[in-house]
């Protein structure tokens, strides 16, 4: 598979533990254990933005494209440009949750209207 998950690198870099990351994300330890071992089929946009959340870091600290051959290379661009779309949707669904905590309503009276 050509993406990989980084999770445990990140993990260790910041100074947590297993435990303490199940704990923080609310995912259990034998998932968090079975996403470090790469036994993991698949992470979806809410697991990643949590652990990105609580790991202070961006996807792409945790995620890694790396081709199988050749041919794959050529495919880099689209591949980063998906990386991309992913992170940005993270970072778009974490600023959405934030934003809606704190909003604030704004009315604007009375604008130049026909100003030139």
């Amino acid at each position: 598979m050509p993406v990989l998950v980084k999770l445990k690198k990140t993990r260790e870099a910041k100074g947590l533990s297993q435990n303490e990351l199940a704990r923080k994300t609310g995912y259990s330890l034998q998932n968090i254990q079975k996403i470090e071992q790469g036994r993991a089929a698949s992470i979806t946009f809410d697991a990643l933005g949590r652990f990105c959340e609580v790991l202070e870091c961006q996807p792409g600290d945790i995620l890694e494209w790396r081709p199988d051959n050749i041919d794959d290379k050529t495919r880099s661009s689209s591949n980063d440009q998906v990386l991309k779309t992913a992170s940005e949707e993270v970072e778009r669904k974490s600023e959405s949750s934030k934003s809606t905590k704190r909003q604030t309503r704004m009315i604007i009276i009375g604008g130049n209207r026909g100003a030139a």
